[in-house]
């Protein structure tokens, strides 16, 4: 089976272990997210993801897709025949190919007529993948203010000019993140596992590793789609 021969890498890594699959093999129902990222940009480098939904598809003929929403558009940068990158997660698979804007439709609705898919990569998505970050946190039990640097399920590393508290000892962090545009706070206990000291612009700073305990299953489900949601619109920010 496919799900069993993905490798354990991820787009952006050092190790890329992609392997090219088929478009049914990615399971997708209509409604899929998408990111897509146009090639053709002045700065020659690919675009800033725009999020969109798959509205359906003719095999070997077709990949049908909403416009983005307004907000993210500044003018119309979609043109016809322009080539236009697309990163999407289905369960715990990551996947990106290219293809082409066959047609723009603008009436009853607008969408997006793709090329089908041909050369389509696919990558399992390890639960202890980390990802980039930079999110303000507090630590309650001293009312210490820290920053979060990088963030898996099942910890973080934390970057703070004061001790977040001895090793081993259990500290509680609270800070807000962003998953499809809602703010949704975090309040976790973690453990703190090392700590490392060194200094930037002549202050010291104090890098600590986390693994988080008592976990809920409502946030670790948070956590992942951050993950994943980050995998996909960022993939450089992948660890």
């Amino acid at each position: 089976m496919y799900k069993q021969n993905l490798k354990n890498e991820l787009p952006g890594s050092t190790h890329d272990s992609s392997e090219k699959i088929n478009f049914e093999d990615m399971h997708l129902k209509v409604g899929q997210k998408m990111h897509l990222a146009l090639s053709n940009t002045n700065s020659g480098k690919p675009s800033n993801p725009y999020a969109t939904s798959m509205i359906g598809y003719v095999q070997n003929s077709t990949l049908m897709v909403t416009m983005p929403l307004s907000a993210q558009l500044i003018g119309e940068p979609f043109v016809e025949e322009d080539q236009v990158h697309v990163r999407l997660v289905n369960g715990q698979n990551a996947y990106k190919f290219s293809v082409y804007i066959d047609k723009i439709i603008k009436i009853p609705f607008k969408y997006l007529h793709l090329s089908f898919p041909k050369n389509i990569q696919g990558q399992s998505i390890r639960k202890s993948r980390r990802i980039k970050c930079d999110y303000q946190t507090t630590i309650a039990e001293n009312s210490i203010s820290a920053n979060i640097v990088d963030l898996s399920i099942y910890g973080a590393g934390i970057n703070s000019i004061l001790p977040l508290g001895t090793l081993n000892s259990v500290v509680t962090l609270s800070f807000t993140i962003l998953v499809h545009d809602r703010e949704i706070p975090i309040f976790i206990k973690a453990i703190i596992k090392s700590t490392k000291q060194s200094y930037k612009n002549d202050q010291k700073l104090i890098f600590s590793g986390v693994e988080f305990t008592e976990i809920k299953p409502d946030q670790e489900l948070t956590l992942r789609h951050l993950i994943y949601q980050e995998i996909v619109e960022h993939p450089e920010r992948a660890i």
